[in-house]
């Protein structure tokens, strides 16, 4: 019980109290004023199973001090309340389930000896990007407020945090640039870090302001390119040779939410606004020489007709000539790699293993051919049709060979010169 003030005598006074909850597994309580011998006097009571809010008012009379007791009404007010959330949804390119791509096309890029080392980053080509608008799920002439996110597409984390695998040579970065989203006021790397992170905007679109996002606006805002100035960082992780194809490959997506009051869209609000990719080859040569770059010259000498007569074979009591070829591509210890030497007859080949060094006058038969065999490969001939010579891993070294001419035809052959000419490629695989 808790005493108050006195009451003057001649008046009538309502005394309401408020009833609240406390926290306490009792429940809920309410006050109730009563006028007993001229004191006005505050109780406590107990309530069970009473809706959340009420008033109850007691009216007492009071006359020339003397208390008589008056009718009580009592009454009991229900009052619900309700929270006012903020209402949220999605948001697309040019449709509510539309999304736009932008890709760096890195077509034709040469990756010089320089660049190609561990460690090395270099930046890829602009973005090539369109225009749209947005269509946000909300209701036509709804002001609402645009948040965005930007979150990374692939989940192989790279040599360090913000970097992804790209492949086995090359690790990327996604660079946003300031200001190139509404509300991204810093350079951001979208990392997994990040990708929860939203970008809020503090404008306000509607309608009403000739700037509607919302479907069925008739006056639109727009049209936006956001997120076209964001860069590609590649890095070399492994030093590659040859040409290196890059399907295209979403790298991140920038997500879009509206929301018409203070709070925040739920992750689940956001909708893929713009795929950001890249595709493309690149190229690393490797500079090999082959014999200092010098031709491989295989002189037979002179031979005597009469004894070069056997048909597919050389001249009887002939040597072969032995020759080496000596390549250096430079240090490739550290390139994935392998390096194979192909040689391809450009005079003309007989069942593949003999080049063709001359033919006849009279009917342009092939009668002399050369073949060719790798002393230390165990084969016994190379084919001139992409006949392949192993390349030490060390990316220099020499192939020892050997060389000797063959009659094709049987019989006393006519006399002259024969040449036969090969080429020598490197190949990358």
């Amino acid at each position: 019980m808790i005493r108050g003030n006195k009451v003057s005598s001649m008046r009538a006074a309502y005394y309401i109290s408020l009833g609240y909850r406390v926290n306490h597994k009792a429940g809920l309580y309410a006050g109730e004023i009563r006028q007993i011998n001229n004191v006005s006097l505050l109780s406590v009571h107990r309530i069970q199973n009473l809706q959340p809010l009420y008033y109850k008012a007691q009216r007492s009379a009071i006359k020339d001090k003397k208390m008589k007791r008056a009718p009580l009404i009592t009454g009991l007010l229900l009052i619900s309340t309700s929270c006012a959330y903020a209402s949220s949804g999605g948001c697309g390119a040019d449709s509510t389930s539309g999304a736009t791509n932008y890709s760096s096309v890195v077509d034709d890029v040469t990756v010089n000896q320089t660049d190609n080392v561990t460690g090395r980053e270099f930046t890829s080509a602009t973005l090539s990007s369109t225009n749209w608008q947005y269509a946000c799920s909300c209701s036509a002439g709804k002001a609402v407020k645009l948040v965005y996110m930007v979150s990374p597409v692939l989940t192989t984390t790279g040599h360090q945090t913000g970097y992804y695998k790209l492949n086995d040579s090359l690790d990327i970065k996604t660079t946003l640039q300031a200001n190139d989203i509404p509300g991204l006021t810093t350079d951001q790397v979208v990392s997994v870090n990040t990708r929860f992170t939203q970008i809020k905007n503090n404008t306000v679109y509607s309608a009403a302001t000739q700037t509607g996002v919302c479907q069925g606006d008739t006056s639109r805002y727009g049209p936006v390119n956001i997120g076209a100035n964001t860069t590609f960082t590649l890095y070399v992780t492994k030093p590659f040779l040859g040409s290196m194809t890059i399907p295209k490959t979403d790298i991140a997506v920038i997500k879009g939410a509206w929301v018409d009051g203070m709070g925040s869209p739920s992750t689940g609000d956001f909708h893929d606004l713009v795929k950001l990719s890249i595709q493309g080859n690149l190229t690393a040569p490797q500079s090999c020489k082959i014999n200092q770059g010098d031709v491989i010259k295989v002189n037979f000498g002179f031979i005597n007709g009469q004894k070069f007569t056997t048909r597919n074979a050389m001249p009887d009591g002939f040597t072969p000539v032995d020759f080496d070829i000596t390549y250096d591509c430079g240090d490739t210890s550290k390139i994935k790699n392998s390096l194979q030497m192909r040689i391809d007859g450009t005079t003309g080949v007989v069942d593949q293993y003999n080049l063709v060094a001359r033919r006849r006058s009279s009917d342009n038969v092939p009668d002399v051919g050369i073949r060719i065999e790798n002393l230390g490969g165990g084969v016994a001939n190379i084919p001139f049709q992409n006949g392949i010579l192993p390349v030490d891993p060390s990316g220099h070294g020499t192939v020892n060979m050997r060389a000797w001419p063959v009659n094709l035809v049987g019989g006393e052959l006519e006399t002259g010169k024969f040449q036969g000419t090969a080429t020598i490629t490197v190949i990358v695989r």
